[in-house]
């Protein structure tokens, strides 16, 4: 209806629902163009696009589950904290939560004031050391790296509200 497909994003949280949106698209026999994908796989492929922007090389590994639990294992050791019966998982879903409400480890480290938030702090300080000397990122780095972006530049958000003018988020 006279809308340039690449200024289209349909965007949503899983990798099925992304599928199927995309299937829909298609038979609609649209032209190409529209951007249809989830929250994450955007982030990525945007974050490739300014790496630089964020102080990474394009071709920055993204760590799965498995490779965050053992970052964060090998940190619980290393550092030799007494951390009771804290689990790697408890901490990493600890740093993740943090991430998601937009909180770096500075941040996080300021406000810790409890026996479990400071012994935590040290560690989400050295799994992000970790990331970068590793030029990677965890799946929550994804969306808070461009949120990051976003909130501080105002170019970046400029050309992305040209890019996609049309969006629709599934869910």
């Amino acid at each position: 209806q006279g809308v340039a497909p690449w200024n289209v994003l349909a965007i949503t949280f899983t990798n099925k629902a992304a599928g199927e949106m995309r299937e829909r698209v298609a038979q609609l026999n649209t032209p190409a163009g529209a951007t249809v994908s989830t929250f994450h796989a955007l982030c990525a492929r945007l974050l490739r696009e300014l790496a630089g922007e964020v102080g990474l090389q394009p071709n920055f590994s993204i760590y799965d589950r498995n490779d965050q639990l053992k970052v964060v294992k090998d940190i619980m050791g290393d550092l030799d904290l007494k951390t009771g019966n804290m689990t790697p998982g408890q901490v990493h879903g600890t740093i993740s939560k943090a991430k998601n409400d937009l909180l770096t480890a500075e941040e996080f480290s300021r406000d810790a004031n409890d026996f479990y938030g400071r012994n935590v702090a040290p560690i989400y300080r050295a799994y992000e050391k970790t990331l970068a000397e590793n030029n990677a990122l965890d799946f929550d780095d994804l969306l808070l790296r461009m949120a990051f972006l976003m909130r501080e530049r105002p170019d970046i958000r400029q050309m992305l509200s040209q890019r996609y003018r049309y969006i629709l988020i599934d869910e």
